[in-house]
């Protein structure tokens, strides 16, 4: 005798439509899931893991003036200064140049290059004063000199919450990919961001030096790590 498979024994039972009905089941739950994807891909973001960090030569220059004593810059050129060093990195890792645009800015310009040498930066070029066009806008412009910085910067990933909407309803979708965080701040704290590029064995450890540093974090003592100070002039 011929045994019937369990699965055909039960379709028996069933009347012919219904037979067809539960055999393109499967078929229609799986064509659902294309579009719910779909939706939901749109909705939150694919998912992906974002780009490693990667590194890239950055140059910026900025336009400055000098405060009407002359001795040092006005309260919005030396902020605007220390924001564009501090985008740049350690200061220390930065190649510098200070074009003066006028009389002023030559008086200026080797005041604002000691000033940053007394923060960590390497000696800056001094250029001098441009001729032509470039100039002509200087002085249109009312600027005194301008300060640029060249230096080797991380890109890292975009962070920020990827559904603004959706995050506290649904945190794992709405806040997006996790550890994108971790490996951007561990990027930036970088000695040499071509260490993500390039691998290279560890320098001696200095464990006085590191002691110091928390000692100093425990004791209140810290110190900014770029302010342009003419105080000390």
């Amino acid at each position: 005798m011929t045994k019937r498979h369990p699965t055909m024994r039960a379709h028996a039972f069933l009347p012919r439509p219904w037979r067809f009905a539960v055999l393109a089941l499967p078929l229609l739950l799986a064509a659902c899931e294309s579009p719910l994807h779909a939706v939901r891909e749109h909705r939150f973001g694919s998912g992906t893991t974002p780009a490693a960090p990667s590194v890239r030569p950055q140059a910026l220059a900025l336009a400055l003036q000098a405060a009407p004593d002359g001795h040092g810059l006005t309260p919005e050129s030396l902020q605007q200064a220390n924001a564009m060093l501090t985008s740049q990195g350690r200061l220390s890792s930065q190649v510098l140049t200070i074009t003066p645009f006028n009389a002023r800015g030559e008086l200026l310009a080797p005041r604002l290059a000691a000033a940053l040498q007394r923060a960590g930066a390497q000696a800056p070029r001094i250029a001098p004063i441009p001729a032509g066009e470039r100039l002509a806008q200087a002085g249109q412009a009312h600027w005194d000199l301008e300060l640029q910085s060249e230096a080797l910067i991380v890109d890292v990933a975009d962070c920020r919450i990827a559904e603004n909407s959706a995050w506290t309803i649904h945190p794992y979708y709405g806040i997006g990919t996790l550890g994108c965080v971790n490996r951007a701040n561990i990027a930036r704290m970088t000695t040499d961001p071509r260490d993500l590029d390039r691998p290279r064995t560890l320098d001696a450890t200095d464990g006085t030096v590191a002691a110091a540093a928390v000692q100093r974090y425990q004791e209140g003592d810290i110190h900014d790590l770029i302010d342009i100070d003419f105080e000390e002039d």
